[in-house]
């Protein structure tokens, strides 16, 4: 089960607007998703708008209806629509939001 409107929520919840407010220097902004392996990854700011695209960007805790196992949970980042599942987070432990200078 995907949380209801994605990781886009998460964020809003965390005080992290999107939208109209997503401009100028925002764009540089990145979200940093890490793992309990320590394995890193970055997601740009407008790949999580649908102001800028379609892309779907989930952050799932559920598989049939239980929860994700201690190879995939607690929390896992999903990306369908990418070729390669290089950015597919498991065990996702922090969600950072960075500036890029």
């Amino acid at each position: 089960m995907v949380l209801p409107g994605g990781l886009k929520n998460v964020l809003e919840k965390a005080g992290i607007k999107l939208g109209e407010t997503l401009k100028g220097k925002r764009l540089t902004s990145c979200l940093v998703v890490e793992a309990a392996d320590n394995y890193r990854v970055v997601i740009a700011l407008p790949e999580l708008d649908p102001a800028f695209n379609t892309k779907q960007i989930l952050l799932v805790f559920l598989r049939d209806g239980k929860p994700l196992d201690e190879k995939d949970g607690p929390y896992r980042i999903v990306i369908p629509d990418e070729k390669r599942m290089a950015r597919w987070v498991r065990q996702v432990t922090k969600l950072k939001i960075v500036d890029v200078p």
